[in-house]
């Protein structure tokens, strides 16, 4: 299986640095690794010399999903399946023959559970639920992979600047396309929870959830998302 990795980022050198041993170790010949940076001004060009290996693409936009679909449509019939994760997650050990078994068995779609990387008993319940079957337990942080194929059907990720990830993955189940949790964890960052706090983080979800949902303007969605929490 020929498998393209993409990890969009702004300003994740540090981030990166640990990141990308991690995915190069397990990625056959005939797969790729795309940075598809949105910008970025701090270390992530030094950083990536030191992995000539890795397809550094500069994204004529800023903004996750157009920075993964850019990346995703190039030289996509070379690839079977493209898997998306973020620059603050950790993936497992195993993860390609994770996601190879998991499109041989019949499911095109799918993603992780996830972990936090410091223990909280708060933490721990929002981690907790990833491991149910449900649509309101998905989100990017998870990780995300796709057949070549299905990718193309759903014509990638809308033009949004948030929310991005839930509309896709709201799509596939509308589409009924098999969808399939790893039961194992990648492990992500509780940067944005130590910023902020779990109570502010959790209502500002919320409350963007609920607008989504009640079809608000994207604009008033990133509004009030960067209104209640500092950046992380």
């Amino acid at each position: 299986m020929r498998l393209h990795v993409i990890t969009p980022a702004l300003n994740e050198a540090d981030n990166l640095r640990s990141l990308l041993p991690l995915l190069l170790n397990e990625l056959p010949s005939g797969s790729r690794l795309t940075i598809a940076d949105g910008g970025s001004t701090d270390d992530t060009v030094e950083v990536l010399r030191k992995f000539p290996m890795v397809n550094h693409l500069r994204c004529d936009q800023c903004g996750r999903a157009q920075q993964m679909n850019e990346a995703a449509k190039q030289g996509q019939d070379n690839f079977d399946a493209v898997y998306f994760i973020h620059a603050d997650t950790r993936p497992p050990t195993g993860f390609y023959q994770d996601i190879k078994q998991g499109i041989e068995e019949g499911y095109p779609v799918g993603c992780y559970r996830f972990k936090f990387d410091r223990w909280h008993p708060l933490l721990w319940i929002n981690a907790y639920c990833t491991r149910f079957n449900g649509l309101a337990c998905r989100g990017g942080d998870q990780s995300l992979y796709l057949a070549m194929n299905t990718f193309r059907e759903l014509d990638g990720f809308r033009d949004m600047r948030i929310m991005e990830d839930y509309d896709i993955i709201e799509r596939i189940w509308e589409r009924k396309i098999p969808f399939r949790i790893i039961p194992r964890s990648v492990t992500v960052s509780a940067r944005k929870y130590r910023a902020n706090g779990w109570y502010r983080v959790q209502m500002a979800n919320l409350k963007v959830f609920r607008m989504y949902k009640a079809g608000a303007p994207e604009e008033e969605m990133i509004s009030l998302y960067r209104e209640m929490l500092k950046p992380s």
